[in-house]
């Protein structure tokens, strides 16, 4: 288990615990982030594959097609090197198309983790207004002297 399943897990953990309207839509927030990562990841391993199983087929096709090298192309190479290409351009797409929902969940675990701590931050104490005259305290003092000579 790496260390950012660990914080996620832990992360949910504390959702768990705590019962706030904002954690619940935070909460359903990060399964749909979750749940799209998850799809896109698993689209791009298969266009990974579909990608080494297409570059194999032409390689294959280079040594055991004799007009590879020939100028008439024949249709098993064309079909093979449309599926190399159309599965890296995929590639490419589902790779930022994944950096950008990885962000997505980055963006909602560090929203998730404000919350839990100002919800378990304790409530400052009301601020004690300044004291009008120098004589509660001495820096005061100090600077009122200072500002009547």
């Amino acid at each position: 288990m790496s260390e950012r399943e660990k914080q996620t897990r832990f992360l949910k953990e504390l959702i768990r615990t705590e019962h706030c309207e904002e954690l619940e839509t935070l909460q359903a927030q990060i399964i749909k982030a979750e749940r799209d990562e998850r799809c896109i990841r698993s689209a791009l391993w298969l266009m990974l594959v579909l990608a080494l199983l297409s570059a194999a087929g032409l390689g294959y096709s280079a040594v055991f097609v004799r007009e590879f090298f020939e100028n008439a192309t024949p249709a098993i190479v064309k079909v093979f090197s449309a599926l190399v290409l159309a599965s890296m351009i995929c590639l490419v797409g589902f790779l930022g198309f994944w950096f950008w929902t990885r962000q997505i969940c980055n963006r909602l675990y560090e929203d998730c983790r404000n919350l839990i701590i100002s919800l378990h931050r304790p409530p400052s104490p009301p601020r004690q207004p300044a004291p009008a005259c120098g004589i509660c305290c001495p820096c005061l003092a100090i600077r009122i002297k200072c500002t009547q000579l």
